[in-house]
């Protein structure tokens, strides 16, 4: 994964978003990382930080030559982001999310046929305050993270559990989307 021309996309860059971007950029400077949020602010910020090297405005097009995709926006927007997403993205995108409920999204990626690209993730780590202002490369030190992954390769999960165990998470467990939500 050190690959210059390794390229991950963000769907919102709030407290999770933001800090899962800041910790890749720490550890992969020369990654490409395109970042989408509702939040004129939080985009400017990302921007003027170095965070992200670009600003995605339609994730139709703009993520279409990711190795990653990340949904970071609240479960009833991801959900959303998802039909945009279907068909734009490359085959070999590896689409996960930090969403605190699984059961709605697995739902949406097995009606859309998103099965081998979908990965789904919840980090098990926070703060008090929200928004990409409070976002920290290193939030996720030492912390928990559950998959519950769909029918995808094997190897793509090894790949998401790679990255992020570069960026501080120490322990990833797995689980069905019910077990999770339950």
């Amino acid at each position: 994964m050190t690959d210059s021309n390794f390229t991950i996309g963000f769907i919102g860059l709030g407290l999770i978003g933001g800090s899962i971007a800041k910790g890749i950029r720490r550890v992969f400077p020369n990654y490409t990382l395109i970042g989408m949020d509702e939040n004129p602010d939080t985009i400017k910020s990302a921007l003027e930080d170095g965070i992200i090297d670009s600003i995605a405005t339609d994730c139709k097009t703009d993520f279409a030559e990711c190795n990653y995709v990340f949904l970071c926006a609240p479960v009833q927007y991801n959900v959303m982001y998802l039909k945009d997403l279907k068909g734009s993205i490359n085959e070999n995108c590896i689409l996960t999310d930090v969403g605190s409920v699984k059961t709605s999204i697995h739902e949406e990626i097995i009606s859309l046929g998103m099965e081998e690209n979908f990965i789904g993730g919840h980090p098990m780590a926070g703060r008090e305050h929200s928004g990409f202002t409070y976002a920290k490369k290193s939030l996720f030190n030492n912390a928990s993270m559950i998959f519950t992954p769909t029918k995808g390769p094997i190897e793509s999960m090894e790949k998401l559990k790679k990255l992020f165990t570069s960026i501080g998470f120490t322990n990833i467990e797995i689980a069905t989307p019910e077990e999770h939500d339950r």
